[in-house]
């Protein structure tokens, strides 16, 4: 336990940023997830997402444990990392991880669909969630529309759906073949597979951008030189170093 009365889940910065999970001990009360953000005129705190502690109470044990097991070992303590009742202070990456499946359940109606929204976030990796958790934080967004509207439709879509989904947007996307129709698809159609499509996407060109200024962009013929390696089968890989040897 940490200062102030908080419980810290796993290691928090206590001079960086970082997120507080207020846990109501009323049934019928609220839970709160704020971000704080250190400033030169000191903390700045930033409410992000309040849902009701029936909610929360009913999904909490899986939330937990899933946020806990994907926690690297310079994030834990010795200790098995836990949210209690009262103040809980958060990492900003385990933070957001939490806000982006907070905000979906908020955008439920009479508890609905709480148990396909906890699924489909639990098969989302870390980074997927941090990378959704930046477009709806995004200046301009707000509950019930934009990304926020995208991420409820996303995580609650059952496979079928899903499937059924991808097909549409694959249809409106291709159009008349224009980039600028892309755009005209609504974001609330957006299922849980083309986010994680995206940010796949986004990762690589990152990478493929940080080794170009570092200087290690390689040749073509090298780049088929690793592929092929990956296969089994030596045949090929010395199949490969003989004709680069004759270019």
């Amino acid at each position: 336990m940490s200062t102030q009365g908080a419980y810290d889940f796993g290691i928090v910065d206590e001079n960086g940023d970082f997120c507080e999970f207020h846990w109501s001990s009323d049934a019928v009360g609220e839970c709160r997830l704020d971000l704080i953000i250190q400033t030169e005129r000191g903390p700045r705190r930033t409410t992000l997402v309040i849902i009701s502690t029936q909610v929360w109470t009913s999904i909490s044990e899986r939330t937990i444990r899933e946020l806990a097991e994907g926690m690297s070992e310079d994030e834990r303590t010795k200790k098995v990392p836990t949210l209690r009742i009262g103040i809980n202070r958060l990492s900003p990456l385990i933070g957001r991880e939490l806000a982006v499946l907070l905000w979906a359940l908020t955008e439920t109606a009479e508890n609905q669909n709480v148990e396909a929204i906890l699924h489909g976030w639990r098969e989302l990796a870390r980074e997927e969630r941090w990378w959704l958790y930046s477009k709806c934080a995004a200046p301009g967004q707000r509950p019930g529309a934009g990304w926020r509207l995208a991420l409820f439709h996303a995580l609650s879509d059952t496979t079928d759906d899903s499937t059924q989904k991808v097909g549409t947007l694959e249809k409106k996307s291709l159009g008349n073949g224009s980039q600028s129709n892309k755009k005209t698809v609504s974001r609330s159609q957006l299922d849980y597979k083309e986010c994680r499509k995206e940010s796949k996407k986004q990762s690589k060109e990152q990478i493929q951008a940080s080794n170009k200024k570092k200087g290690k962009s390689l040749p073509e013929a090298d780049l088929k030189k690793r592929e092929i390696k990956k296969k089994p089968g030596k045949k090929i890989e010395k199949v490969v170093l003989k004709s680069k040897k004759n270019n």
